[in-house]
């Protein structure tokens, strides 16, 4: 369904997934045959991770890991080619692990520590944040209060990886900083961290620089672009466990919140993506269900350029969590793929077809 030239095409590839608490979305083409899949991780199982293969939609088994927490990454930690993926375990949970790619991905995954120090892993980044020319590891431990990023290890099957290998970005008091992206957000050919509603730059001897462009948004997602024309980068941030939630613009240079929408329930769902095809990134958002929104609503906003936007509602009635967008069919256009948390159990896809 859709408006004004927006048509997407949706399809339950899933109606019963294993488990319950379904947290974690990614798409990537773990098996090599050039498809995005789709991969689900979730609090509860077992499996509490597994895969779908594109384009039968076969779900694989991929790991047990008990408590796994919302956001993970992918990233190819031992080197071999293969993304493998990380992810981290939910409050009283301590381990942050990496699920390694096998030769045949339709078998287990194994699993390895990196991390046991710390205590609600809700976010993961992967991004080249000192300019060394390898990709680092960026994570948020939200009870520990800790933003910090790992130098992947020239043996990453130690468990856990050395100390050494970790640095810290910044301590927070505040448990409700969610949301995390690494872009080069000043122009400048240095990439920033994101997170939440505070951007870290890092100067020299890895000190970092912190600005703060939105202290009043709570328990967000991230989402970063050129969507304004602007040399650096806009910002965008919605309230993912809030009711009301806020979805914002934040353009350079002042960052004075654009708010789109005041009135979502849950929205923990943020992507940017061209949906359109008009060479101008959009703006996707969803929102939850949770047992007790019984009309959740999928929206587009469709960049007009100069800063304006506009609204489309392109679903309404499926309860959406973290849902990530990929070019699933080879078409070029960008699809969407969420899932219910809780109570709601289903894997879903809305095939761009606009």
């Amino acid at each position: 369904m859709g408006r004004k030239g927006l048509k997407f095409r949706h399809q339950v590839i899933d109606p019963a997934p294993p488990g319950s608490h379904h947290d974690i979305t990614l798409l990537a083409d773990i098996n090599g045959d050039g498809r995005n899949e789709i991969i689900i991780g979730g609090k509860h199982g077992p499996p509490n991770l597994f895969w779908y293969e594109n384009p039968s939609w076969k779900r694989h088994a991929m790991a047990d890991a008990p408590d796994l927490e919302a956001g993970g990454a992918l990233i190819d930690i031992n080197r071999d080619g293969r993304p493998d993926i990380v992810a981290g375990q939910q409050w009283g949970g301590r381990e942050l692990y990496w699920f390694e790619n096998p030769p045949d991905p339709r078998q287990r995954w194994p699993r390895h520590v990196i991390e046991n120090r710390f205590n609600k892993y809700h976010d993961q980044a992967v991004g080249d944040i000192d300019c060394d020319g390898e990709p680092e590891l960026i994570i948020l431990s939200q009870k520990a209060g800790v933003l910090v990023y790992y130098d992947i290890p020239e043996d990453p099957y130690q468990e856990p990886w050395p100390r050494t290998c970790c640095h810290l970005i910044a301590q927070f008091t505040d448990d409700r900083i969610e949301g995390l992206r690494v872009a080069d957000v000043d122009g400048n050919g240095r990439p920033a961290v994101v997170a939440g509603p505070t951007i870290y730059r890092m100067s020299t001897r890895r000190r970092w620089q912190v600005e703060s462009f939105a202290p009043d948004f709570i328990m967000t997602r991230a989402a970063v672009a050129h969507l304004t024309g602007h040399k650096e980068m806009d910002i965008v941030l919605c309230e993912g466990e809030s009711h009301p939630g806020r979805l914002a613009v934040f353009s350079p240079p002042d960052r004075r919140p654009q708010v789109l929408r005041d009135d979502l329930f849950h929205p923990h769902s943020l992507e940017v993506a061209d949906f359109d095809g008009d060479g101008r990134p959009d703006i996707f958002v969803a929102e939850m269900g949770l047992g007790r929104h019984f009309n959740p609503r999928m929206f587009i906003y469709r960049n007009l350029g100069d800063g304006r936007f506009e609204e489309h509602l392109i679903q309404t009635g499926v309860p959406t969590h973290e849902a990530k967008v990929a070019d699933l069919t080879g078409d070029g256009r960008p699809d969407i793929v969420g899932k219910g948390y809780d109570p709601e159990r289903h894997v879903d896809v809305w095939f761009n077809e606009t």
